[in-house]
């Protein structure tokens, strides 16, 4: 009976080493960050707005966290360029509507990357361009011919 009892050392201390080992994170796993994808939010003009002029001013607003350099916007395919500005808690981002664009409904498509974790937020709103207005020259031959 009594070689049983060093076995049952040796057999007690080599549990208690792999249960430690097995618990144990290893600096790969410790290092992995969650990504939080960037989130875009107060849309001016705002979602589904209509009679929206060519050429006015579009803004929104992207969480922090935010690779700036990766910030994109566009409408009808069209790349916008972006005048960005980093605040304290979030990135305001100012741009204007091409003057290539004219009536109908246009979408603005936004993407940017997380700085940490490698992932991608998009998002987008749709609004609606005026009409363009009928023009003094083609309205008065118009009206000289229905006058007597």
């Amino acid at each position: 009976m009594t070689t049983l009892a060093p076995l049952k050392s040796i057999f007690l201390v080599t549990t208690v080493l792999f249960a430690a080992n097995s618990f144990a994170i290893t600096p790969a796993e410790d290092d992995r960050k969650e990504c939080k994808k960037p989130k875009f939010r107060d849309f001016v003009p705002a979602d589904k707005a209509v009679d929206v002029s060519p050429e006015s001013e579009v803004s929104f607003h992207v969480s922090r966290g935010t690779e700036l350099h990766t910030i994109k916007a566009t409408a009808r395919g069209e790349k916008l360029p972006l005048e960005v500005k980093n605040r304290v808690t979030y990135v305001e981002v100012k741009t204007r509507l091409p003057a290539t664009l004219q009536d109908g409904y246009v979408r603005i498509h936004v993407t940017a990357d997380a700085a940490e974790g490698g992932c991608t937020g998009a998002d987008g709103w749709l609004i609606k361009l005026k009409e363009p207005a009928a023009s003094t020259a083609d309205a008065t031959p118009n009206a000289a011919a229905a006058a007597p």
